[in-house]
């Protein structure tokens, strides 16, 4: 890869980060919201699932425009990993940021009261998870840094995974010819 086709890969996937980390930052307020108004709950759950699908439109257009409709397997997949590095990033400060100065708990005790409830105790009780145990480690698990760095780690591991059937897909080696 030369410079000139890096430096044009890193300004897509700068971009394309960005916008990605803003479908995340979206799918987390309503997941925060939900306890106002729970139908905000399959705004976040249809956000999430629409990462890869996200990802593969971003990948097409920057085929298209920044690469003339040609791109290989092995561009298109570092393509994919570093939108998912850079939202990841980006993701995880903004998460860190929340959790640090506007959070005061709220999330926590979102989550305990979720599993303060009959159904999420059965839930635990099948993983064979003791509520007394669970409950003392929940406060350590959403500490500001606890949570950005296990989001981080989730993205960029989802991301990776996800990357190889993206670009297996949305790779192309011949330029389709105008008739």
């Amino acid at each position: 890869m030369v410079y000139e086709d890096f430096k044009q890969l890193a300004a897509y996937t700068r971009y394309d980060g960005f916008y990605l980390a803003i479908v995340w930052v979206a799918s987390f307020a309503c997941l925060l919201g939900m306890t106002a108004l729970p139908v905000l709950a399959q705004f976040s759950l249809l956000l999430s699932l629409s990462t890869p699908f996200f990802v593969a439109y971003r990948l097409k257009i920057f085929r298209e425009e920044g690469r003339n409709g040609v791109i290989s397997f092995r561009r298109s997949l570092f393509y994919c990993i570093r939108v998912f590095f850079n939202a990841a990033i980006i993701f995880s400060l903004l998460q860190w940021l929340y959790m640090h100065y506007v959070d005061n708990g709220k999330l926590l005790m979102m989550v305990t009261s979720l599993y303060s409830r009959s159904e999420g105790r059965k839930i635990l009780a099948m993983m064979d998870i003791p509520y007394e145990k669970f409950m003392a480690v929940l406060p350590e698990a959403f500490q500001p840094y606890s949570l950005a760095s296990s989001s981080f780690i989730i993205a960029v591991m989802l991301g990776g995974v996800y990357s190889l059937f993206i670009a297996a897909v949305m790779s192309k080696k011949v330029k389709n010819q105008q008739l």
